[in-house]
């Protein structure tokens, strides 16, 4: 670890010693950092005195714990500091001095009103890699317009495409924008870090939703561009259009997956399900889509989806259950892959990602109180007990 940095909490993970400020609120800027911590990266949340992170308010409330908080924010810790007092934005860049990694999720100006932008930041830690995640960048026309994610799906043309073709749009059931533009942002750190020893600074991380929103249409934007075509709802090939592709409902009103876009899993679940004829049709016309999808529904009708479930099991057709959340949760696949994070005993939301190494991961911390470690970290850089309570009468931690 670099000399002058701050002594970051000891992980065993391959971000150790890595210092991260996360001055983000929500759900991008608090997956971002816990895709870090769970790395190994030492996570401190830098949040506005009495107020916080606004997940913390978000229901439902645990114990008078957002859960939303306890799931985004486990493995973190939390100091308090007024960035619109000078001398709290002082503190930010004494601290900034010595990190490796700034995300902040304000609106572009924000920091820089406060005196606490990249440029200042940056003159004072040339190392700093510093992210911003908004919803449509730093710069272009949309640079100041708020938002949240549905408007980034929206203008990026996921809903558009999302839906029955004789149904209105509908809204995806996972805020895709936000979390899309919070792994890039990810994935942007960790080349800053890269690049960094090369030449000795650290970057400027600019992570729009929108852009990420648009980086995930590879497919069909590529389609789009070499055709013409706009993908009308449900009928692109992977959003409906292909009967090897689909949802199913069963006899008990439960729905299967079927992604059987290879002939030889095509074949082994038409022949599975007494369809021989349909498997030399499988790239057919709309109209003959139709017809097979209207076929298979016929037949799946028949059973209820854990029946398939069963019959099917040993098929490779790639046919699964539409589970809802509970099931998805209590799965053995994703209960064996420790997906399920436990902290102090208690289940709290999503496992650690990604796997790196074979090595056991330590027991998860949990999610930080509001300001629980602003003594702690504050005083990494010299600032004793007397002057925190001072910092504190006065509201600025």
């Amino acid at each position: 670890m670099p000399r002058g940095k701050l002594l970051a909490m000891p992980s065993d993970g391959p971000l150790e010693g890595v210092f991260v400020l996360d001055l983000s609120r929500l759900l991008p800027g608090g997956y971002c950092t816990l895709l870090l911590a769970d790395l190994g990266a030492d996570v401190v949340k830098v949040e506005e005195p009495g107020r916080g992170d606004y997940i913390r308010a978000t229901p439902p409330l645990v114990n008078g714990a957002s859960a939303a908080h306890r799931a985004l924010n486990r493995c973190k810790r939390s100091v308090t500091l007024n960035l619109k007092d000078p001398e709290g934005a002082d503190i930010l860049r004494r601290l900034a001095a010595r990190a490796d990694v700034l995300v902040e999720s304000f609106r572009p100006g924000v920091m820089e009103r406060w005196g606490v932008g990249h440029r200042e930041l940056a003159s004072v830690n040339p190392e700093l890699v510093y992210a911003a995640i908004t919803g449509y960048g730093q710069d272009g026309p949309y640079r100041d317009i708020v938002g949240h994610d549905i408007n980034y799906v929206g203008f990026g043309g996921v809903i558009s495409m999302t839906g029955q073709p004789d149904g209105p749009p509908v809204v995806p059931g996972v805020q895709i924008g936000d979390l899309g533009g919070a792994t890039l942002a990810a994935v942007g750190i960790l080349a800053a870090l890269v690049d960094r020893p090369r030449t000795g600074r650290g970057r400027f991380v600019d992570a729009s939703m929108l852009d990420g929103v648009i980086s995930w249409l590879s497919v069909h934007a590529g389609a789009f561009l070499s055709t013409g075509d706009t993908p009308a709802r449900g009928t692109a090939p992977l959003g409906g259009g292909y009967a090897c592709y689909r949802v199913y409902r069963t006899k008990d009103d439960r729905y299967l997956t079927v992604g059987a876009l290879e002939p030889r899993f095509w074949e082994a679940l038409c022949r599975a399900l007494g369809a021989e004829d349909l498997v030399d049709h499988q790239y057919g016309s709309p109209d003959q889509q139709a017809r097979m999808a209207e076929r298979l529904q016929a037949v799946f009708v028949t059973k209820t989806r854990d029946e398939w479930m069963t019959e099917l099991g040993d098929v490779p057709g790639c046919v699964g259950p539409v589970n809802d959340l509970a099931e998805a949760l209590a799965d053995p696949q994703v209960r064996h892959r420790g997906m399920v994070a436990e902290v102090e005993g208690e289940a709290v939301g999503p496992g650690p990602v990604p796997r790196v190494g074979t090595r056991e991961r330590p027991p998860l911390r949990p999610a930080p109180g509001l300001g629980e470690h602003t003594a702690e970290v504050l005083g990494l850089i010299g600032l004793g007990p007397e002057v925190i309570d001072r910092l504190r009468a006065r509201g600025v931690v």
